[in-house]
């Protein structure tokens, strides 16, 4: 029996102590500075149905409240609504106290305050009810607390809403409450005014310039104001006190926003001109985004909330990727870009995660789309005039480009006009010998020596056979001067395409007396076209004969420069050798050195020599140490492959 009676006293005494844990810990208003953190001194009871009455709260389901753990509470998306209680100690309290919830977007908020006949007198706000029923007129809610009459009082507070539910309960002392207020509109007011002034500034750029760009900013910028206005309660404070319900289209900034951004950034990148393919992502984009927002006028709460959550983090993935690719393929001016969208972009990631509930609840995630904004606007002023830098270098650039380019085209018009009149003075020349001839051959028609006929008529053979010469050398001059594409190059071996050429002319060398060594080496290979080569090499080896004197040497040979990638091939002889000013003249069209009355040359061989070798990627240049003294041709050539083993 003493044992039952135990139990028992213990049973009643386990009952006692769980009765007293349920009870809050009161809040004791003295020695505890203007400002207390009330979050972690609350409880918190979930009512799933959302119809339990203040008195059931109190009575029937106070067993079942819960301690918070967190000074910000975070409930997420919920259809319960959520019950909190908390009890003050106004013992001695000095002057009056507030209960403020900071988090202004709130559907519906209800204090419940004890009266001197225990009865509780209702106090509802939020965002979705009339401003003028708020006690205090300002953007967060603030309740006056009943800490006159002293003693320990317990107050409840109910909480519904179809967005994310998210808390900071504070307590305010009245000079807490001051300096609280007296600081965040001293935030607020340089963050709205500093919006304001870059969207009138660029805006009069607008209007100015006539430059999208900054239209498509103004846009962004607009999109930001509204969206900050309707979440802050600012709009609801000042704009539209008595139409709540226009905080619910907050989303509608998401859409201007996610376009204006679209939009600005194909402009500010140019998309369309450098990046084609990104350019067409963004269109795709614009369609989804536009999709997206017909679907959101059909969709109820928290549906429509998620749906323009899921076009932020879009938005974030999309314009962060894009900002990053376009800087590391080149294009500088993106620099900037990046560092703006990224913190911006990332601000408004945190701040859609934590109103989904998917981070724990910051007090300063409110602020972070404020944050973001900010940090878009200095970074991208600073875009916008990079931007104009840019643009004006490039401009610089192209038109110096544009003016060598006009240099270098009057200066082809100008050699063209010089080769014309070389070339027209030049066939003046060529066609009067060949009349004279012809004149002379008619002032002999009366005469009958048959010797002197033989001898005109050879005359008059000899023209026409130069004349068709000529005429010849000149069309090849011309057309392979002016071909658009070089012609095909395979490995070639100089040392036997001059040998070949050597023993075409052997009648030649041998009946003149020169000497002639090929000294080229049977292992070079270089890079050219086999029958255009061998077409220089002849021209040049007559050129070498040509002005040789008889007996004289003629010599070819070659150096590799295995490093540099050619071969340097030389052909001397020591014929009559040219003055400077030749040099400088030898290779230019119609040339001749010496008197035009010669009759085997036409002054376009080393000229067209020049055309092919160059054409190659090759050079061709003269040298000599003075008239009398001998004439040197080089050619260079690029390598194709060599035996290093046996190269001179």
């Amino acid at each position: 029996m003493q044992k039952f009676h135990l139990v028992v006293f213990a049973f009643f005494a386990l009952l006692s102590t769980a009765a007293q844990a349920i009870k809050p810990e009161p809040v004791v208003l003295k020695g505890i500075g203007e400002a207390v953190v009330l979050g972690d001194r609350m409880q918190i009871l979930e009512d799933p149905e959302s119809h339990w009455s203040l008195d059931q709260v109190r009575n029937q389901f106070a067993s079942r409240f819960r301690n918070s753990e967190a000074s910000a509470l975070s409930f997420g998306f919920t259809d319960s609504t959520i019950w909190l209680r908390f009890a003050v100690d106004a013992t001695a309290a000095e002057g009056s106290w507030f209960l403020v919830e900071r988090y202004p977007i709130l559907d519906e908020l209800t204090l419940f305050v004890p009266d001197s006949s225990g009865a509780y007198k209702e106090f509802p706000v939020g965002d979705t009810r009339p401003f003028s029923l708020r006690p205090m007129d300002l953007r967060s809610f603030v309740f006056p607390l009943n800490t006159e009459s002293g003693g320990e009082t317990e107050y409840y507070v109910k909480v519904k809403g179809k967005g994310a539910l998210n808390m900071m309960p504070m307590l305010y002392s009245a000079k807490g409450l001051v300096e609280y207020t007296y600081i965040e509109q001293l935030i607020q007011g340089l963050f709205y005014g500093s919006l304001a002034i870059m969207l009138v500034y660029n805006l009069m750029l607008y209007l100015s310039l006539r430059d999208n760009v900054h239209l498509h900013f103004v846009m962004f910028l607009a999109g930001v104001l509204y969206f900050n206005i309707a979440v802050s309660g600012y709009g609801l404070q000042f704009l539209w006190p008595e139409s709540p319900k226009i905080n619910e289209y907050f989303w509608l900034a998401t859409y201007v926003i996610a376009t204006a951004l679209a939009l600005y950034s194909r402009q500010f990148l140019q998309l369309a001109q450098r990046f084609p393919r990104y350019d067409r992502l963004l269109r795709h984009y614009l369609i989804m985004i536009g999709m997206a927002f017909l679907l959101q006028w059909v969709l109820q709460p928290p549906y429509s909330y998620h749906l323009s959550t899921f076009v932020s983090l879009l938005t974030v993935v999309l314009f962060s990727w894009l900002g990053w690719t376009v800087w590391r393929q080149g294009f500088r001016v993106a620099r900037l870009y990046v560092l703006a969208w990224s913190v911006f972009l990332l601000t408004i990631f945190l701040f859609a995660i934590g109103n989904l509930g998917l981070i724990p609840f910051h007090p300063i995630i409110p602020y972070l789309p404020h944050i973001g904004a900010l940090w878009v606007v200095v970074m991208l002023s600073l875009a916008l005039g990079d931007r104009i830098r840019f643009l004006e270098n490039e401009r610089k650039q192209l038109a110096l480009e544009a003016q060598q380019n006009l240099e270098r085209h009057l200066s082809d018009i100008e050699q063209m006009n010089q080769d014309k009149s070389m070339f027209l003075q030049y066939i003046s020349h060529e066609l009067n010998t060949p009349i004279n001839w012809i004149g002379a051959a008619d002032s002999l028609g009366g005469s009958n020596s048959e010797d002197s006929d033989v001898d005109v008529w050879a005359m008059v053979r000899k023209g026409q056979k130069r004349l068709i010469g000529i005429v010849g050398t000149s069309l090849r001059y011309f057309d392979l001067s002016d071909r658009n594409q070089p012609p095909l190059v395979g490995a070639c071996q100089p040392m036997w395409l001059i040998d070949a050429l050597v023993r075409e002319q052997s009648d030649r060398i041998e009946k003149s007396g020169i000497s002639f060594r090929n000294r080229v080496s049977p292992n070079l290979r270089v890079r050219a076209s086999e029958s255009e080569l061998k077409e220089v090499f002849a021209m040049v080896l007559d050129n070498a004969l040509r002005f040789s004197a008889e007996g004289g040497n003629v010599d070819v040979s070659s150096e590799v420069d295995v490093a540099g990638g050619f071969a340097h091939i030389v052909v001397r002889d020591e014929g009559k050798g040219a003055t400077a000013d030749q040099l400088e003249k030898i290779m230019e069209p119609f040339f001749v050195m010496g008197s035009r009355h010669h009759e085997e040359g036409f002054g376009l061989s080393l000229a067209m020599a020049r055309v092919m070798v160059e054409q190659v990627g090759g050079q061709l240049w003269a040298e000599s140490p003075g008239p009398g003294r001998g004439f040197s041709l080089h050619l260079r050539l690029a390598l194709a492959e060599i035996d290093t083993a046996n190269a001179p």
